[in-house]
């Protein structure tokens, strides 16, 4: 077959510009053979010979299109069956829900360091993110919802912090495309809110006094977004907290609190049905992702208000971090005020310092 003819469905252009097919995807792959071998054989891999079977997989994971063979991350997909099998098992009793998000728990922990180190770029955390909120508000909208314990005054509430938790986000990642690339020339303010330049490889971009790059946002957390992060940190705890509440006293007993407040009293029965066990732990999901994001918020609000990023705060002493870093050496620290102030007017500073340059 002539190679510069139309690809059919199945065929695609491999990372070595050389004509393949889908069937073809597990014939030739050195790095694949060697190492199986070097696994069998009791060797370790190394982790060039690692990354080289991931780009290889990657290369050849695709599903039939029109026009050629399309290419799907196979760590990106991973969430999409991951978090609906981890619900449905977690369903059948309350031991398969401790089974269910502790084997989860468990697999988040090595699969997070090993696509760090093989996969840099990897979509998998932020996918699981996108997955978890779609999968969660789904099973909301088209189970809990139908058992007419909800008012549509509960469910607008619910809808709008959740937007406002996604376009917080929206705003994190549209500030970041907005900053300087990588080798371009420096930036920074001179005066009072001076900022540090960091390089973020992953970003390819120069973060302002960079905090750290989420993983779970896909996005580097620095000067120019901070305050849009501790937003969508809110947006998204008082929407988790705020669907758990309405899905536990639906499908479990509930008592009121000072006669205005519903809360859950009895859970004993919610595995008797399907559709009530299955949303009883979509509730417990959302109450575990809430309290991690908690935890997240306070060291967030800790760390602006003292001026530290999280980068220096772990290079800390025990004893400086019990004391609440109050002792410690802060050099990037402007007093309580003025931290909040470069964090969430940095963007206007920005703007006015820009044009007055190109004035």
């Amino acid at each position: 077959m002539d190679d510069n003819s139309a690809l059919c469905c199945c065929e695609y252009y491999d990372i070595n510009y050389e004509r393949n097919h889908i069937l073809a995807c597990c014939c030739n792959c050195e790095d694949l053979d060697e190492a199986f071998e070097r696994f069998i054989s009791g060797r370790s891999v190394p982790d060039k010979r690692r990354q080289a079977v991931i780009m290889t997989i990657q290369d050849r994971l695709r599903i039939p299109w029109r026009g050629g063979a399309k290419q799907i991350a196979f760590d990106a997909i991973l969430p999409v069956f991951i978090i609906p099998c981890m619900l449905l098992i977690a369903s059948i009793s309350v031991w398969w829900t401790i089974f269910s998000f502790t084997t989860v728990l468990i697999f988040l922990v090595f699969i997070s360091s090993f696509l760090i180190r093989t996969i840099p770029f990897t979509k998998f955390f932020f996918v699981w993110t996108c997955m978890s909120l779609v999968t969660l508000y789904v099973i909301f909208e088209f189970i809990v919802i139908p058992f007419l314990e909800i008012l549509l005054i509960e469910n607008i509430a619910l809808s709008v912090l959740i937007f406002g938790f996604v376009m917080c986000v929206y705003i994190m990642k549209k500030r970041t495309q907005h900053l300087p690339r990588l080798g371009d020339a420096e930036y920074g303010y001179t005066g009072q809110f001076s900022c540090k330049w960091v390089n973020c490889s992953k970003c390819q971009v120069k973060v302002p006094d960079k905090d750290h790059h989420c993983i779970w946002f896909d996005c580097c957390v620095g000067k120019h977004n901070q305050c849009s992060f501790i937003l969508s940190l809110l947006f998204a705890i008082s929407a988790l907290l705020y669907s758990s509440n309405l899905t536990l006293t639906s499908v479990c007993h509930p008592f009121s609190f000072f006669k205005t407040i519903l809360l859950p009293d009895d859970c004993s029965e919610v595995y008797k049905l399907f559709e009530l066990s299955f949303s009883f732990v979509s509730a417990v999901y959302s109450i575990i992702i809430a309290l991690l994001l908690l935890i997240l918020l306070c060291q967030q609000l800790l760390l602006v208000s003292l001026g530290l990023s999280l980068k220096e705060w772990t290079r800390l002493s025990f004893g400086s971090k019990l004391c609440m870093a109050l002792t410690a050496h802060r050099p990037n620290n402007r007093g309580f005020c003025n931290n909040w102030k470069s964090v969430i007017c940095w963007n206007k500073l920005y703007l006015q310092t820009n044009q007055v340059e190109n004035s």
